[in-house]
């Protein structure tokens, strides 16, 4: 042991002297301590608030026992290009029944839910589920129970789980809440149990869960509407688990051809199903971050191989005394060291802080799942401490090797700041072209997401979006389960809000555009067999009449929906500039006559052509639609849109008045301006922009700040040189010249090494622009432009220091 001692005494000993010898150094330069640390802290700092989230989202399993295990089953009709499409009922109880790879596999759907009774209706976030769908995700309630088997079925009381939040709000946290009844949707449910704390299923909020009984009966057989996960089996492969589920598939399709002829199923890992909007785009903003720390740790490389330079005379003497290179090389590093340490903790609070900005940007809807539990924690501090190893090892080690490396006799007989000055010029000038052609890549990458995001608010949605307002109505099926009863009861509040003073128009649809959401389904042609599994497909709205008008959509021909059009008369349908294009190009459709899939007595006689309208996102060109009146295809759901005369927020409240004066017990929720949700729909694209302009920023400033770096060091290593040129006859202009042309050949070969990297690289971006080419030429001309107007400004600089060197004073220069 006291041996080991010794040893140990021995290795470190010298490393400690190293330390308190940097230490003093670096106190005898706060200046340059302060840059590097600062430097490093933004650094870090960014690559670990980025990762944090990268971590949470992509790399760790979902918080749920043996996740990995945990899938998501979809439909899929190749043929007509449809994919991850929600299930039909009646195929989710035979995929159930025949499969013999899963232990469980449950049915859930999502949307709000009304509940009355103590105090205002409220709308809350629900998620009907199959009973299996608790031990699918093998997490037990906090309180109470989940559902059993034979709450599969219906029942005169359903059975209801609270989120652990709502079980707080509404009932103040009482443990004698289960066993009460809460009317939900105008229906007695009993409470059965509370959810644990922070529990949430990815991307679908919830306040509430509730039984979801499917049985073969004529109201689930058609359409495809449920969404299904399941559990493999131990030992089951995800390859064997669609190999079964597509032998199913076959058997359905040669059983219902009618609905199922064509479609197969689709097996997907649940954490893949749940991020993979979101994969990409946080993959391009980590790589983005991670060039901004190359940047940065090119540009302290720099700083410490100038400092260094300075030192060489000190370091001679070091070396003359015995000191042998390693030991050189070990002194210098633990300075960088020290360095780096003190960086990583400002890094993360840098991080901290950072990570709780970008938290507050992302929209609520942003695709990242379970967004909660996202956190500085001692892995991802474990990975800014790797950072910080990184950093240290990339910016310290070659000015380590190559100031060791230098000629003792040399620089002990010079004593000045020549020694050593070809190669590591050559290495200074390296880290330039390195943080120019890196700053490049990243000015390219926000410049090509400015303009798509400038392209993609100049698109015009199809409608008109100011004086908008909206909100979301759910009707009661225990009151309005009959179709005509439904309809009427939105007629009555549609007549009612229009009463309202400020109000210019009003009208419903059962899915508002720009949120991501629109039905689909198929028709055929009169005479045309309407075969669901083979008949053309297209997108479906049903709004009532004035919906178009609150919308400043025009109708191009025929008319719009009236109060003509009952359930009593025959059906009517409008059509977008689109579908007729495509179904009937070369005839006026007004007037024909189409069998629907679904919801209205076919056929359906085309009484107008309406203006195509953007419905899902911006991106997305307007596609075939057909509208249904509500008034003959009633919805239980409904989104009103009120164009009002002035600022729709400030008659919010009479509107919602109104609806309450037809029924006390309606419960209204999202409430907001139709500005509101096109902002909201871009987002997204919105916070990648402003983060890929921010690393870039921070890129081209460090690149900057590089280029003046070294050229001003050229320019006081070179002042004697200078002093002479002009004594033998050169002209300031002359001196002027040399010094920019340093600086521009630099430029030049750092923009062309960019410029290269950038073509091949910003390929990855492809997906995320809208209306721009990766290797736009507008794009690659501006912020060429731009660094070049950034280097120059650090060019000139160091040129007009060197304009101002007095020969007599330089000559005497050391």
């Amino acid at each position: 042991m006291r041996f080991l001692a010794s040893v140990l005494q021995g290795a470190l000993a010298p490393l400690c002297q190293d330390t308190r010898y940097g230490a003093r150094l670096l106190r005898r330069s706060p200046g340059f301590a302060a840059i590097v640390i600062l430097t490093l802290a933004l650094g870090i700092g960014a690559n670990t608030a980025i990762f944090t989230v990268v971590d949470h989202v992509l790399l760790r399993p979902l918080p749920y026992p043996d996740s990995r295990r945990i899938v998501r089953i979809w439909e899929a009709d190749p043929a007509r290009g449809w994919s991850r499409s929600v299930v039909n009922p009646f195929n989710f109880l035979d995929w159930r029944e025949r499969n013999h790879s899963f232990t469980h596999m449950a049915a859930i759907n999502s949307g709000n839910l009304t509940i009355t009774g103590d105090g205002d209706p409220v709308a809350v976030p629900s998620i009907q589920v199959s009973p299996e769908f608790f031990s699918i995700i093998g997490v037990s309630p906090y309180l109470g129970r989940a559902f059993l088997p034979e709450e599969n079925k219906p029942a005169p009381i359903g059975s209801v789980i609270l989120s652990y939040d709502f079980w707080q709000s509404r009932f103040a946290g009482d443990r004698g809440v289960l066993g009460k009844q809460i009317i939900v949707e105008g229906e007695k449910n009993t409470i059965v149990g509370v959810m644990p704390r922070g529990f949430s299923f990815p991307n679908l909020p919830a306040d509430l869960w509730t039984s979801f009984p499917i049985v073969r009966s004529k109201a689930y057989q058609d359409g495809r509407w449920i969404g299904v996960i399941a559990r493999l089996k131990p030992g089951v492969t995800l390859k064997q688990a669609q190999d079964d589920m597509a032998r199913i598939a076959a058997q359905l399709a040669r059983e219902r051809p009618d609905s199922d002829k064509g479609w197969t199923a689709e097996v997907v890992p649940f954490q893949q199903d749940s991020t993979e909007d979101v994969r990409l785009p946080l993959i391009v903003l980590l790589s983005a971050v991670g060039f901004v720390l190359l940047v940065a740790c090119a540009n302290l490389a720099n700083l410490l191989l100038m400092r260094g330079t300075r030192r060489l005379p000190e370091i001679a003497v070091r070396a003359a005394l015995g000191a042998g290179k390693l030991r050189l090389v070990q002194q210098l590093l633990s300075e960088t060291f020290a360095l780096a340490l003190i960086g990583w903790f400002a890094g993360i609070f840098a991080a901290d802080a950072a990570l709780k900005g970008l938290l507050a940007l992302l929209p609520p809807d942003t695709g990242l799942p379970l967004m909660s539990g996202i956190r500085l924690d001692s892995r991802v501090l474990l990975f800014s401490f790797a950072i910080a190893l990184v950093t240290t090892v990339l910016f310290g080690l070659v000015p380590a090797f190559r100031i060791s490396r230098a000629d003792v006799q040399d620089a002990l007989k010079q004593g000045s700041l020549r020694t050593g000055v070809g190669v590591n010029r050559a290495f200074r000038y390296a880290f330039v072209l390195t943080e120019i052609a890196l700053s490049l890549l990243l000015l390219t990458g926000a410049g090509l997401m400015l303009r798509s995001f400038a392209h993609l608010l100049s698109v015009h949605p199809g409608f008109s979006t100011d004086h908008l307002l909206t909100m979301n109505l759910f009707t009661a099926p225990s009151k309005f389960g009959q179709p005509v009863a439904r309809a009427r009861y939105v007629d009555r509040v549609l007549d009612e809000v229009r009463t309202v003073p400020g109000v210019q128009a009003a009208g419903s649809t059962h899915f508002l555009p720009m949120t991501g959401r629109v039905s689909g389904s198929c028709f055929s042609r009169l005479g045309e067999p309407l075969i669901p599994s083979s008949s053309p497909g297209a997108d479906f709205l049903i709004i009532t009449s004035g919906y178009l008008e609150a919308m400043r959509t025009p109708i191009r021909a025929g008319r719009g929906f009236s109060s003509r059009d009952t359930f009593s008369s025959p059906s009517v349908a409008l059509v977008n500039q689109a579908f007729a294009s495509k179904y009937f190009p070369n005839q006026d459709p007004v007037g024909q006559k189409l069998n629907i899939c679904w919801t209205v007595q076919s056929p359906a006689r085309i009484v107008g052509v309406v203006s195509d309208a953007r419905q899902t996102e911006l991106e997305k060109p307007p596609q075939p639609t057909i509208y249904l009146d509500n008034s003959q295809a009633a919805m239980y759901f409904a989104n009103l849109a009120i164009r009002t005369h002035g600022d729709p927020q400030r008659i919010a409240n009479a509107v919602l008045a109104a609806i309450h004066r037809v029924n006390p017990d309606q419960a209204v929720s999202e409430v907001r301006t139709m500005d509101d949700i096109v902002s909201l729909s871009v987002a997204r694209p919105r916070l990648q922009l402003i983060l890929l302009a921010a690393f870039a920023i921070m890129a081209v400033l460090l690149a900057a700040i590089g280029v003046y770096g070294v050229l001003s060091y050229s320019v006081v290593q070179r002042t004697q040189e200078i002093a002479i040129r002009v004594a033998l006859g050169a002209s300031s202009r002359d001196v002027v010249r040399m010094v920019l042309g340093e600086g521009l050949a630099l430029l030049g070969i750092g923009i062309a090494l960019g410029l290269g990297s950038s073509l091949l690289l910003t390929r990855l971006l492809k997906s995320l622009l809208f209306d721009v080419q990766p290797n736009d030429p507008a794009t690659l001309i501006a912020v060429t432009a731009i660094l070049i107007f950034i280097a120059l400004i650090a060019t000139l600089i160091p040129a007009r220091r060197a304009f101002r060197v007095d020969p007599l004073v330089a000559l005497h220069y050391e």
